[in-house]
């Protein structure tokens, strides 16, 4: 099944991020309990080994819950903090959401090994409980090699890129190969550089400021990120799910799998 991407100038970048507030200001409270829920779970997964696993398949879960209550709440309907959960009774998504988890669960264990290859000799400095601080971060400024780092940034970028889509592509739009849906995640990135830059620009610095000031903050921005986020989605990629008066895209590429006359492959 074709997926098909609408581009956007740079200035679309902005304007995602203001309907994001605009549906986050709506029901603020609500937005960020179900965001502090997601991080929870991610914490624990962290402290706890053991629930690892279960928790990075079940995010993908609570972030499609997530996406489904802002657009409710777009479309002015109440949404209720227990919504969040309710993709877990529903059927027909949940194998494509399972998978979601997998994907990225797997592509995360590779991207750990790969940094545990580029920063080997900085990892080993870190773990030496004999080492002073000074002599640490003087072996660790030795250590460190630019091009490994420059490396892990482009490989890191990929990843969030092609998992950014994921998600609602699976939920929304209800794709079931996920080499197809990770590719026009990464497509769409491609095609709207420009908007995708301003965005990650303007949340960039936003969360920089988070990072001084204190990460209280985060409850209210990362809420905003996530909705801006499912904005983009719908302009780039179902313009249907959003408001009937959102500005049209420049033009629009139609990615397939078996197609070869002037369109992108997905």
């Amino acid at each position: 099944m074709a997926i098909e991407i609408r581009v956007h100038s740079a200035k679309a970048g902005g304007r995602w991020i203001k309907q994001g507030l605009d549906i986050f200001a709506k029901q603020p409270f609500t937005f960020m309990f179900m965001y502090l829920l997601i991080a929870v779970l991610g914490l624990v997964g962290l402290v706890v080994p053991l629930l690892k696993i279960p928790a990075a398949l079940a995010t993908p879960f609570l972030m499609a819950g997530f996406y489904q209550s802002a657009l409710a709440r777009q479309q002015g309907k109440n949404v209720a903090f227990a919504d969040i959960i309710d993709v877990f009774s529903q059927k027909g998504r949940r194998m494509g959401l399972f998978r979601v988890g997998l994907y990225q669960m797997g592509a995360g264990i590779l991207l750990g090994l790969l940094a545990s290859v580029l920063f080997a000799d900085m990892a080993a400095v870190v773990s030496d409980p004999n080492m002073n601080p000074e002599q640490a971060l003087q072996l660790l400024a030795q250590s460190l090699s630019f091009p490994s780092l420059a490396l892990f940034l482009v490989i890191t970028s990929i990843y969030l890129c092609a998992f950014a889509f994921a998600i609602p592509l699976v939920f929304f739009g209800a794709h079931t190969s996920m080499w197809a849906v990770m590719k026009a995640s990464l497509m769409a990135f491609y095609h709207n550089a420009a908007a995708m830059t301003v965005y990650g620009l303007i949340m960039g610095v936003l969360m920089l400021l988070c990072a001084v000031l204190s990460f209280i903050p985060l409850l209210v921005l990362m809420p905003i990120c996530y909705i801006s986020l499912l904005v983009a989605f719908q302009a780039i990629f179902a313009p249907q799910l959003g408001e009937q008066d959102a500005p049209a895209a420049q033009h629009v590429n139609a990615i397939s799998d078996t197609t070869d006359n002037g369109r992108f492959d997905a």
